[in-house]
């Protein structure tokens, strides 16, 4: 084995350690919040969900991981005059940056999708579309399948 074949062997290795070793390697940006790669799509919400379409002041904007080795999620608490306050669901922290997604405190908004009651007695909403003023953000489909994710069903 002549010198550039040997220094080739080892660079491809080298880099193959890498590449296996890498957590960028293991799970693309592109699978959201779901550990397993290629589970089917459940609803997080484990009772019965209802519609949940309400204007309201958002209170404030938080992050959330809603289990160990999930993306951090952003969500919102939203102050709503019928329900009073609700804890609402957005998505991923990477999807909604780069959706030019600007949301604070004191900013008046539009949420449609589903809710549950906990045991506690507090509304959880996972969300479909969030619309501020005249601008409308696409979250879920009806099925409440992520947009973020890159394959779905017919």
């Amino acid at each position: 084995m002549n010198r550039r074949q040997f220094m080739a062997l080892g660079l491809a290795v080298a880099f193959l350690a890498l590449g296996l070793s890498s957590q960028a390697w293991a799970q693309g940006r592109g699978q959201g919040f779901r550990a397993c790669l290629y589970a089917a799509y459940v609803c997080p919400l484990k009772a019965s969900c209802k519609p949940f379409d309400e204007k309201g002041k958002v209170t404030r904007v938080l992050t959330e991981t809603l289990a160990e080795g999930m993306y951090p999620g952003m969500a919102l608490v939203l102050d709503t005059k019928g329900m009073g306050q609700v804890h609402v669901h957005l998505g991923p922290v990477w999807y909604l940056e780069r959706q030019e997604f600007d949301l604070k405190a004191g900013d008046e908004v539009r949420v449609k999708g589903v809710c549950e009651k906990t045991a506690d007695g507090r509304h959880r909403v996972v969300a479909y579309e969030l619309t501020r003023g005249d601008h409308v953000l696409q979250l879920r489909d009806s099925q409440g399948r992520p947009h973020w994710e890159a394959w779905r069903k017919r």
